[in-house]
Order: C-alpha cells, then sequence, then structure tokens
C-alpha cells in the first residue's frame, strides 16, 4: 500500500519514535536500565537525489546509490527492481542520552562505562531498529532494505583516497537528509549534537528531498564553530593520541588505533564486555547536544 509522500513521513516518523521509546533494548540493562538514547531526529531524501552520485565523488566509485542497493536485493528475490523516481530513503539520528555523555565528558583517555555500553548495545539496538523498519514496511506491502544489514552489500574498506570507508556510509546520508554537517573530527553535527548513533532503510516509496544548501566547503561543515571562522579546536583538545588536528582534519589511521585496537583492552578489562570505542572529541565539546551555529535571522 503506497501512501502520500507527506503521510508516509508522518507514519514512519511515528513508528521511529515508538520504537525508540517504548523497545526494551534502548535500555542499558546491565547497568541502571535507563535509555541509550534520547529521542530520535529523523529525515528523508528521494532516491533520485544527484547528491548520491556526488557521494561516489566524495567517498569513492564503490559508495552505493539507493537503486544500486536496491537492484541486487531485488534481483535476488526476483521481484521488479523500482526505478530511481520510485525509491525514497529513510534516516534518522539516535541522540545519545544526557548520563552518557556527561560521564564520557569526565574521561581523558579512555570511554567511560557507559559509553562503552552505549557502543556495543546501542549500536545493537541500532541495528534492531533497521530490522524492525524493514520488516514493518515489508509487513504494509513494501520493499524495503537496510543496506547496513545486508552483508553482500555492506563492506568497510581501505582507500587510498579517504582511508577507511563503508559502501554505505551512514553518515553521508544523514547529511544527504540534511539532518547534520561535518564537523572538523569528521563527526556529524546535528540538531542534536554529534553524540550519537545513526541509521537509515531504502524503501520503493518516492520521496522529496530537504531544501539543502548549495554543496560546497562551508556548507559542508556548517554547523562546525572551527569552519565558521570562530577558531574552536575543543575536539582536537579532546583526542587523546593528537588524531585530530587543524591541519590534517581526523587522521583516521591514528583513530583506529587508539579507539579500536588499545581502547578494546581497556573495556575489556575494566569493563568485562568485548568492545572497542572512545567518543572523547563527541563530549565536552561545544558540539556535543546541539548545533553551537547559530542560524541568521
Amino acid at each position: 500500500m503506497q501512501r502520500d509522500k507527506e503521510e508516509f513521513k508522518r507514519w514512519i516518523t511515528e513508528e521511529i519514535k515508538r520504537f525508540v521509546r517504548e523497545d526494551p533494548d534502548n535500555r542499558l540493562n546491565l547497568l541502571d536500565g535507563s535509555y541509550i538514547f534520547e529521542e530520535p531526529l529523523i529525515g528523508f531524501v528521494a532516491g533520485d537525489d544527484p547528491i548520491f552520485y556526488k557521494l561516489k565523488e566524495v567517498i569513492g566509485e564503490f559508495h552505493l546509490t539507493p537503486k544500486e542497493a536496491v537492484t541486487k536485493i531485488a534481483e535476488n528475490k526476483g521481484i521488479s527492481v523500482p526505478s530511481e523516481k520510485e525509491i525514497g530513503v529513510i534516516s534518522y539520528i539516535l541522540p545519545i542520552s544526557k548520563k552518557t555523555r556527561e560521564e564520557n565528558a569526565k574521561m581523558k583517555s579512555m570511554p567511560g562505562e557507559r559509553w562503552a555500553h552505549t557502543r556495543l548495545f546501542g549500536e545493537q539496538f541500532n541495528k534492531k531498529l533497521q530490522r524492525h523498519l524493514v520488516a514493518f514496511l515489508e509487513e504494509e506491502g513494501y520493499f524495503a532494505i537496510a543496506p547496513q544489514q545486508v552483508g553482500d552489500l555492506f563492506e568497510t574498506k581501505r582507500d587510498d583516497k579517504v582511508g577507511y570507508a563503508s559502501t554505505w556510509s551512514q553518515r553521508h546520508v544523514t547529511f544527504a537528509a540534511d539532518l547534520g554537517t561535518f564537523g572538523l573530527s569528521d563527526g556529524l553535527i546535528t540538531k542534536a549534537g554529534k553524540a550519537h548513533r545513526c541509521g537509515s532503510v531504502v524503501v520503493n516509496q518516492p520521496l522529496d528531498s530537504p531544501q539543502r544548501r548549495e554543496i560546497n566547503e562551508t556548507n559542508l561543515h556548517w554547523d562546525c564553530l572551527y569552519y565558521q571562522n570562530e577558531g574552536c579546536i575543543e575536539c582536537v583538545m579532546r583526542c587523546p593520541v593528537g588524531a585530530i588536528s587543524e591541519e590534517f582534519g581526523h587522521d583516521k589511521d591514528l583513530c583506529f588505533e587508539h579507539a579500536v585496537k588499545k581502547s578494546a583492552e581497556f573495556v575489556k578489562e575494566n569493563y568485562k564486555i568485548d568492545i572497542y570505542g572512545c567518543g572523547l572529541c563527541q563530549t565536552d565539546v561545544p558540539c556535543e547536544e546541539e548545533s553551537p551555529v547559530k542560524e541568521e535571522e
């Protein structure tokens, strides 16, 4: 059953918010049972939006368009492949709870316990939400996929141009949906800040794209004080290994070495769970819980 575009957006927005609010896995069940994520931000973008071809230039030719993502799965299922104009993308931001952010803001070199649990169980919930949306849509007769959940679609690559990158970048999809812009640290700064997880689903429902600003260097980093000539380098100061700098931006190799390798040992020894993380550049910074750049009136 296909819906009017605006009706579809209201319907899906309500379901995402309900699921985040009610599902028991959006809780730190091994700690104090409090929420992992606060109320989500939700955006939509047309499947034929030219920005998805722009992302092939920015990230790499390997980055999928919504049509490319849908085509392989549709062919495998033996169903007709929808045209680009028949495809829409649902994107969302899951803001990390204030209590977790406050704890992590006090950390100097390794993640706090709540942050580590959020990195593990919060991402499990994020994936559960994507699977739920696919099932929810399919029950209503739609064809939907969550590219991050499809093993032969989603892959993280080591690229000479951009370093570590995936075939379906959730951050760039949320940028396409006008939910945020990029900071000096590469983090996506949204109206709810940059301490968050994000996800997306592609569906055979026509949707309109948001009215984005023209894509240029300034607008790509609209919500970052550093790029708005206000000299903020708080994320640089927060990074314990110097992986963020004014000269080079985000050094993914240094970040990977610390956040994935060193932190995993610390988390396993101190918090007794098997996960990596850091998030120091996302907390105790001006963009932690909001966009610090105010719109001109």
